[in-house]
């Protein structure tokens, strides 16, 4: 090689190698906002990789005190309930070290079992902040509406991944014994009833585990299995409501069962919903128009059932709306805010006005049970209702009570229901014998009810079974109304 050639190479050499350590330059050059802007379309693992391109990209995201992970952590979130106070770059740390801790435990992959495991415990927290945080006022954007939540788009994706609405009652046994399940599982279980309510026929959330175990139970008399416990009734009994979920999932979503068809044929925006405001012991705003079902067997049957004679010999249930082309019940609530006009025997029934004082949890189990957080001291905040509906063909009127709770498991926005179901004899009055004791909870959210009927008058006290109600506002038209009940 001649000497001049050499040297046009060699220069060529040096330009190329000027042109390869000026190239981050490019990134370098860029306002801290753009950088950070282009890692903010990048998943997790790529903003690893972003990092280590060049040393501007690395400070890119720690630049500006670390706003990148407070813009990440509410890109991905909704507003967490208590922020710290203090300069910007320690909040924004803060948003920082949250958000990897919480995408960290998504990113774990076991599937649920019963809830006691360090994975299923460590999500099981996640999942309720989620919960308690969802639809959250953005504090650095109070006057824009909350209209989508990104905590359930994680919910949904954790239930995905984890299967946790998978295994509802269904038992990892341990040495020839079932396990006990973690009582956080059941109530977050039964918060997301919505989620199971709308899956798939053909999925395995679909899959009713323990039928036979839920039908004994939901039949069973409040006597014997009371659907409030605890000091003052305050507390929930999570598993036998989980069952009523579990009953009615099997006969709204089992494509065998002929209530199924009917559910297949509601829209979407008249099957159960997500909540759309946030989870809180405020006053409930409950919605207007409801729509559900209740299940029932005959006499002879029930005695089966409530034996467990019904594990080896299905016993079939009696659905609301049986040979009739009205397949769900149907109600419409009105608010009158008037408690006066509440009939002494609907009292001495259901108890809806009994004065119950919400104080903090003293004792470790009270603690357990209800979680650090309870009602304000005092009054509750209980609020009356009338309402008519449609069962079958046949028109009802009825009239009941709102009743807060205190959070259950850590988690807030309970309410006990009560209601009358009744009719009107030939003279216009009410008919004491053709009465309808309802007692459910409003799940937090107040999109959907769970509970108890029975017949409270005559030789039939012990006679019940099961109800369920969700709210179908979305189905109505814009403006629709509640008509008020007469009474």
């Amino acid at each position: 090689m001649s000497p001049s050639t050499h040297r046009l190479c060699a220069q060529g050499r040096v330009k190329k190698q000027k042109a390869r350590s000026n190239s981050p330059r490019a990134f370098e050059i860029l306002p801290v906002e753009l950088r950070q802007s282009i890692a903010g379309y990048l998943d997790d693992k790529s903003i690893i990789s972003y990092r280590l391109t060049c040393t501007s990209t690395k400070h890119a995201l720690d630049e500006d005190e670390g706003s990148f992970w407070r813009s990440r952590f509410l890109d991905t979130f909704d507003p967490p309930q208590s922020i710290p106070i203090g300069e910007r770059s320690v909040v924004n740390e803060w948003f920082k070290k949250q958000y990897q801790c919480r995408r960290s435990i998504e990113h774990q992959r076991f599937s649920f079992q019963v809830g006691n495991s360090q994975n299923e415990l460590a999500s099981l927290s996640l999942m309720r902040d989620l919960i308690n945080e969802s639809f959250n006022v953005n504090p650095w954007r109070p006057n824009k509406q909350v209209t989508h939540s990104r905590n359930m788009d994680r919910l949904e994706a954790i239930v995905k991944a984890t299967g946790l609405l998978e295994c509802v009652f269904r038992r990892s046994n341990v040495k020839g014994r079932k396990s006990i399940p973690n009582p956080v599982l059941l109530t977050i279980q039964l918060i997301l009833t919505h989620l199971t309510l709308t899956a798939s026929p053909a999925s395995k959330i679909a899959k009713s585990w323990g039928f036979s175990d839920s039908q004994t139970l939901v039949y069973t008399q409040n006597s014997v299995r009371p659907m409030f416990k605890g000091p003052n009734c305050q507390e929930i009994d999570i598993e036998w409501t989980l069952h009523v979920a579990n009953f009615f999932k099997n006969h709204l979503l089992n494509q065998h069962e002929l209530t199924h068809l009917r559910y297949d044929d509601l829209t979407a925006s008249e099957r159960p919903q997500c909540w759309k405001k946030p989870v809180s012991p405020a006053v409930l705003k409950l919605g207007k128009h409801w729509k559900g079902s209740y299940a029932y067997v005959d006499h002879d049957e029930l005695i089966h059932i409530r034996d467990g004679q019904n594990e080896d010999y299905p016993i079939p249930d009696h659905m609301s709306g049986d040979d009739t082309d009205q397949s769900f019940q149907n109600l419409c609530l009105d608010f009158p805010g008037d408690p006066e006009s509440w009939p002494a025997l609907f009292e001495k029934i259901l108890k809806s006005r009994t004065k119950v004082q919400y104080s903090t949890a003293t004792t470790r189990a009270q603690r357990r049970a209800t979680g650090p957080g309870v009602l304000t001291p005092g009054k509750p905040v209980s609020f009356c209702f009338k309402g008519v509906g449609e069962d079958g063909n046949d028109s009802f009127l009825a009239s009941g009570y709102f009743n807060p709770l205190p959070p259950q498991h850590g988690v807030p926005g309970w309410h006990r229901m009560t209601m009358m179901k009744y009719w009107r004899d030939v003279n216009g009055d009410m008919d004491p014998s053709s009465l309808w004791a309802y007692e459910g909870v409003v799940l937090p959210g107040g999109m959907i009810m769970l509970g108890r009927w029975w017949h409270p008058t005559g030789d039939d006290a012990e006679y019940s079974g099961p109800f369920i109600f969700w709210n179908v506002d979305a189905s109505m038209p814009v403006g629709g109304e509640a008509t008020p009940a007469t009474d």
